[in-house]
């Protein structure tokens, strides 16, 4: 429902209009004194409306005078971006509309009045309408490139990559420089090839990604895919340790898929060597390889079980709730069922807690994405490394 401080701001809208509107007419220079035009009847009965909440019956007053009064343009626009603002699409959509009808619109009036039209059909999740006005509007020597970045935003909703992709270069060549979007579209196509076994293909939109800049993290994961995909385990390997270390808080993303390949291959005990070195020179990645076995269900490698251990002993609150002898106990058989059971508590704990953050806007998610729905930043979401455990008492 509209708030009293609605109908205020609106009633400044038109004030300020009307006010604009009577200074050209009255406040210009004094060889137009003998133009004797008072403001518009209707145009005060307007605005009385308008501020006396009556929306229906202003909006029909302001219709008609667009139709009889053109200095009143302006006046219009922001009378129907107060309505889409305010959610009342419905009432913008007619204000544009009947501002179109207008036979006496320049140029430029009817490219602003196709735009707000379009914006209106944007706000009211009518897509393909408002996609075909922006396509109208790529040409415009005023507005081309509003249009184009309402058109990439259109297709990144509804995941049309092709389309964002032809969007965005016509974009970079009217802005004179390049952007980094590019690259995250053609990512986004390989793995769709990727996921529906065209790896030729999806090879070939990486080589685009490169070359249109952005996604180099991405790229590195979706190759090492392919890779395990067509079991070149060994290659596999060496993409999966290259992003842990590029980013350490991807271990939680590669830990998994690097046992995996080292299981096909019989070289578990690389693995562990490979480990070992990282923490090695980097004993805080325990918290990292604790908090991936546990997210990933598995916690048969020794170095593994010792990194669940040394982290929950670290921590006051997990270490109040475990048997310590159990996990400081000889007997490895012991240790490992133990740290068993603890992954699954701790599991069950945080499977409706965020495993993923927006380093820009600080958008969470349990599911991992590239493009954060919030501020519309890419690759800006990252894994947490620590658990957010879910303890509340219902």
């Amino acid at each position: 429902m509209p708030t009293d401080a609605t109908f205020i701001l609106a009633g400044l809208f038109v004030v300020a209009a009307a006010a604009g509107w009577a200074f050209a007419r009255f406040g210009g220079s004094r060889e137009k004194e003998d133009i004797k035009a008072p403001i518009s009847a209707d145009y005060l009965r307007g605005l009385n409306l308008v501020l006396d909440r009556q929306t229906d019956e202003a909006l029909e007053l302001f219709v008609r005078m667009a139709k009889v009064d053109s200095d009143t343009l302006e006046t219009h626009f922001a009378l129907g971006h107060l309505f889409r603002r305010r959610g009342e699409v419905d009432r913008a959509i007619r204000v544009h509309q009947n501002l179109l009808a207008r036979p006496n619109l320049n140029e430029t009036q009817r490219h602003q009045a196709l735009f707000s039209l379009a914006e209106d059909y944007l706000g009211a999740g009518l897509y393909d309408r408002a996609e075909k006005l922006f396509l109208q509007l790529t040409e415009s020597p005023t507005i081309a490139t509003r249009a184009l970045e309402n058109l990439i935003n259109i297709y990144e909703r509804e995941s049309e990559w092709m389309r964002a992709i032809e969007a965005h270069r016509k974009l970079e060549v009217l802005n004179g420089e390049k952007s980094s979007r590019g690259g995250q579209y053609y990512c986004e196509l390989a793995e769709l090839a990727r996921v529906q076994g065209n790896f030729e293909l999806a090879r070939q939109y990486l080589k685009n990604s490169i070359r249109g800049g952005s996604g180099a993290l991405r790229g590195i994961l979706i190759r090492a895919a392919i890779e395990k995909d067509q079991g070149d385990y060994p290659e596999a390997l060496r993409l999966y340790e290259q992003i842990i270390e590029r980013d350490r808080r991807f271990m939680v993303e590669v830990l998994s898929p690097l046992l995996e390949c080292h299981k096909k291959i019989g070289s578990i005990k690389e693995l562990e060597k490979y480990l070992e070195q990282l923490l090695k020179h980097e004993p805080s990645l325990q918290q990292d390889i604790a908090y991936a076995a546990v997210i990933g269900n598995f916690t048969e490698l020794d170095i593994i079980t010792r990194c669940m251990e040394n982290f929950i002993l670290s921590n006051d609150l997990f270490r109040s709730l475990v048997d310590v002898k159990a996990i400081m106990s000889e007997d490895p058989k012991t240790r490992h069922e133990h740290a068993s059971r603890i992954a699954d508590a701790l599991r069950g704990l945080s499977v409706n807690s965020a495993r993923y953050l927006c380093t820009n806007c600080g958008y969470s998610s349990q599911s991992f994405i590239w493009h954060c729905p919030s501020c519309k930043n890419w690759e800006t979401v990252r894994p947490l490394r620590t658990f957010q455990l879910d303890i509340s008492m219902s």
